[in-house]
């Protein structure tokens, strides 16, 4: 028996099931030893995976915002009139590295919700159409960056219209593509936490992860 989570088509948002949509390891089962592919709606993250489908290594240039509480000089939380905490908008960006062939053309990162719950995803530094998504061919991590394919009409994702929640993975997928600038077309694809299966044969890995934090948390108190 298999449970397979609703695979969103972000780009045109459409929804099929994921059998068959990129990789069959996208499915979350219930039998036969596959780990949780979504953290789901226990532990506290967004998972972000990085599908290189080109024939060249490719660098993605994952950016994040997150609303962080603000501080005054004692450390104290502030508040506004109304007794609402005070917030500012915070950036921050990583860059996966991709390979062309086996299991290294995946990879991807997790982003905390705790304390401050993330707002937005999308590709590219300032999160502008403009900007450069990814980089294809090169080196990468510090050598030759290679072709940089723009962002263009992939959106950034925000958490205040529904595109996504947390506990939810978003995967960026770059492919071939005749016919678009550098050959390489990129879409974005969501597994919703919501529809992670209850229970794994395998350990429960983002669970374990943040039960591991909060145990961190417990010993760094006074």
């Amino acid at each position: 028996m298999t449970s397979t989570a609703k695979l969103v088509a972000l780009a045109g948002l459409s929804v099929c099931g994921c059998t068959g949509v990129l990789n069959p390891a996208l499915q979350n089962s219930l039998f036969g030893g596959v780990f949780p592919l979504s953290p789901g709606p226990v532990a506290a993250f967004v998972f972000v995976r990085c599908v290189n489908e080109t024939n060249q290594t490719a660098e993605f240039i994952v950016t994040i915002e997150r609303d962080v509480l603000v501080l005054d000089d004692d450390g104290n939380f502030q508040f506004d009139e109304d007794g609402i905490p005070i917030t500012r908008p915070e950036r921050e960006t990583v860059r996966l590295l991709t390979a062309a062939t086996g299991l290294a053309r995946e990879t991807g990162t997790l982003f905390p919700c705790r304390p401050s719950p993330v707002t937005i995803v999308g590709l590219g530094e300032s999160l502008s159409s403009d900007d450069v998504a990814v980089f294809v061919g090169g080196g990468g991590a510090g050598g030759a960056q290679g072709s940089g394919i723009r962002a263009g009409a992939l959106n950034p994702l925000l958490v205040s219209v529904g595109n996504f929640n947390c506990g939810d993975t978003i995967i960026y997928q770059a492919f071939q593509a005749i016919g678009t600038p550098g050959g390489v077309g990129l879409q974005a694809f969501l597994l919703p936490g919501s529809e992670q299966p209850s229970r794994f044969l395998g350990p429960s890995t983002f669970e374990n992860l943040e039960l591991f934090l909060e145990s961190q948390v417990r010993e760094d108190e006074p």
